[in-house]
């Protein structure tokens, strides 16, 4: 019995926007949150140091050793952790925001002026990204495609009389012309 070959692995790609931005926020986040942990693991230190020496020579006391004041500085680790944690991804994702919408603004508004068939020329923005590049060159290069498209128009504009061999041959050449110029 054949059995069907395996498919070969399916690399799957990631294609970032930035990858720039991203990797330089993810290093800022990392960064945070080992000194963030350390942080915490430092106070916690301090405070075991602290109830250690305070029931260290307690030999024969009665009743239990307090590790509330532990416990409590571990709760208020944990959760001062959790707040800037939740507090720090919320500007990241702030300032994500506002770097996408630097990139597809412009890209939109160039969308908005392709769906309205208007190719007429664009200021370029004041940091182009490389989609926003890619779009404006795309689009240039339609406006000379129409612009060419328009003057081969424009040659078979003739009188409506004439119609010599000659006229006939330019004709077709900017009907060929025409097609050469439409996708």
């Amino acid at each position: 019995m054949n059995l069907p070959d395996k498919p070969a692995m399916i690399k799957r790609r990631i294609i970032y926007i930035d990858g720039t931005v991203q990797k330089r926020l993810m290093i800022a986040l990392v960064t945070l949150e080992i000194l963030l942990v350390g942080a915490a693991l430092w106070v916690l230190y301090l405070q075991l140091v602290g109830t250690v020496e305070a029931n260290l020579y307690r030999a024969h006391a009665v009743g239990k050793p307090v590790v509330f004041p532990l416990l409590k500085a571990a709760m208020l680790g944990l959760g001062s952790f959790l707040a800037i944690n939740i507090l720090l991804l919320w500007a990241a994702d702030r300032l994500w925001a506002r770097h996408l919408e630097t990139i597809l603004g412009p890209f939109s508004a160039l969308t908005d002026k392709v769906s309205t068939l208007d190719f007429s020329a664009d200021t370029t923005p004041d940091q182009p990204h490389n989609v926003v590049s890619m779009a404006l060159a795309w689009r240039d290069a339609e406006r000379r495609r129409l612009q060419i498209l328009r003057e081969k128009i424009r040659q078979l504009d003739t009188p409506a009389g004439s119609s010599t061999p000659a006229d006939k041959e330019r004709r077709r050449q900017a009907l060929e012309a025409m097609l050469r110029q439409l996708p």
